[in-house]
């Protein structure tokens, strides 16, 4: 009797370990174009399938935790796409910490302290970053509860 009893326990246990977070990640690419409706011009996004020089993309993030635990501590990373600029002020992504990198992803900080040196007459003298020098954008979420979901994003010029 006593080993009917502990089988029921036992079967328990590897499904109290499955209670976890579990962040899933989409992402998409669209192109904005301007259309005439009523008279005015107004903001369009359609698949970026034709890209040209000048066009803005805008990439976005869609986030869910399709978990059983709220997820925190979550970590999104982004490259900005070769051959495109970041467009000043255009990332988003509510609730979460946004910041960038200039070294292809290894370091992250906010604009205002994102510098690199340069040689300048034997002397090196420390620079600004600009958003053309942007390689990567962070998103740190706080949390993300169990069955929840989010949107971040950025935009785009194309070179």
């Amino acid at each position: 009797m006593k080993k009917l009893l502990l089988i029921p326990a036992l079967l328990l246990l590897p499904v109290m370990a499955w209670a976890a977070p579990d962040v899933k990640v989409a992402i998409t690419a669209e192109k904005v174009i301007q259309i005439e409706e009523n008279g005015k011009s107004v903001e369009k996004r359609i698949a970026a399938d034709d890209v040209q020089p000048g066009d803005t993309l805008v990439y976005t993030m869609t986030y869910e935790n399709k978990g059983d635990e709220a997820a925190t501590g979550v970590v999104l990373n982004d490259p900005i796409p070769q051959g495109t600029i970041y467009i000043v002020d255009s990332a988003f992504g509510p609730g979460a910490d946004i910041s960038f990198s200039i070294d292809g992803g290894k370091n992250f900080k906010q604009p205002s302290m994102l510098t690199y040196e340069v040689n300048v007459g034997g002397k090196s003298e420390k620079r600004k970053a600009t958003p053309e020098q942007y390689t990567h954008i962070r998103w740190t979420v706080e949390k993300i509860a169990a069955s929840r979901s989010g949107m971040a994003g950025f935009r785009v010029r194309v070179k």
